[in-house]
């Protein structure tokens, strides 16, 4: 990882502040039970996060893979990121796109992450595999490039997109409301070396308002880091009450009759598809990521 952090500013937004919702009731806000009383679409049938059931998922070899432009590029743009209270957010250029299978390009906007890391909890992935919940989650959030902006696509019915992996990674980044700045970001970095292969779905997103206009694109293939830099994410980012925050990920809601399809077979007991073996990368590969530079509390 090449990612160079500078520090631009530290801007607290007030640690009392509240927010309108919350994944638990602990945490202050209107419950996750309790979204759809006051987002309506949070109660509606075609909600994210899902269950990937490989025994129903359909097999489409027709599905080609996810064009990624500017994704590679060592952007010498600045990327502001943020604790904004939920989670790590990083906001995106608008020359990242992402081109769908049925030809409709995607515009980036931000990229965030869920964990778990609370009490017996372990794992916060918001998709689960057969049941099994992986330890973290990325989404790489884009917008309808027909539209003019996110603020307009994100109410349109075919405005939203998302990438979705699996990954392992940290970082610290301290109080809510504080934000640094970027530089050097290549974003195609931070995702699994196999961007071939996923499973697709008509969704929402999986944060109230729970708008259900996003076009799911999950990644089979994970990145796979260190069991110390989960640690390190899990329990470095506060909310509003400078607790730690934990479990910021929703839970997996009914398929009713979507379909979920997917661009490879599952072969039960077998690996689903042929992958090199590579290596976990090091602390030392992602740790620049996440570091502000007005002190590492991780350094002695």
């Amino acid at each position: 990882m090449r990612a160079v952090v500078t520090l631009v500013s530290l801007l607290l937004l007030g640690a009392q502040a509240q927010h309108e919702w919350s994944y638990s009731g602990k945490m202050g806000g209107l419950e996750e039970d309790l979204w759809p009383q006051e987002y309506p679409a949070c109660g509606g049938h075609r909600q994210s996060p899902i269950d990937l059931q490989h025994n129903k998922v359909r097999f489409n070899p027709a599905l080609k893979a996810l064009n990624l432009t500017g994704y590679q590029e060592d952007h010498g743009d600045e990327f502001t990121m943020i604790n904004n209270g939920h989670t790590v957010q990083i906001n995106l250029p608008p020359t990242m796109r992402m081109m769908a299978p049925d030809g409709t390009e995607y515009v980036t906007k931000q990229m965030h992450y869920h964990w778990g890391g609370g009490s017996s909890e372990v794992s916060g992935s918001e998709h689960t595999i057969d049941g099994i919940r992986h330890v973290i989650e990325i989404h790489v959030v884009h917008y309808n490039a027909k539209y003019d902006s996110y603020d307009i696509a994100k109410d349109a019915s075919d405005g939203l997109a998302v990438l979705a992996a699996f990954v392992e990674v940290g970082r610290r980044t301290g109080k809510m409301g504080q934000r640094t700045i970027l530089r050097g970001l290549d974003i195609q970095d931070m995702l699994p070396r196999d961007l071939y292969h996923y499973y697709t779905y008509e969704g929402s997103l999986t944060t109230a308002p729970c708008t259900e206009n996003v076009h799911w694109f999950v990644l089979a293939d994970s990145v796979k880091l260190s069991r110390s830099q989960v640690w390190k994410l899990e329990n470095s980012l506060l909310n509003f009450r400078n607790d730690t925050l934990h479990n910021d990920y929703r839970k997996t809601q009914p398929l009713h009759r979507r379909v979920v399809e997917a661009n490879f077979q599952y072969f039960p007991n077998q690996r689903e598809w042929a992958l090199p073996a590579w290596e976990p990368f090091q602390d030392s590969d992602f740790l620049p990521l996440f570091l502000v530079v007005v002190g590492d509390p991780w350094q002695s």
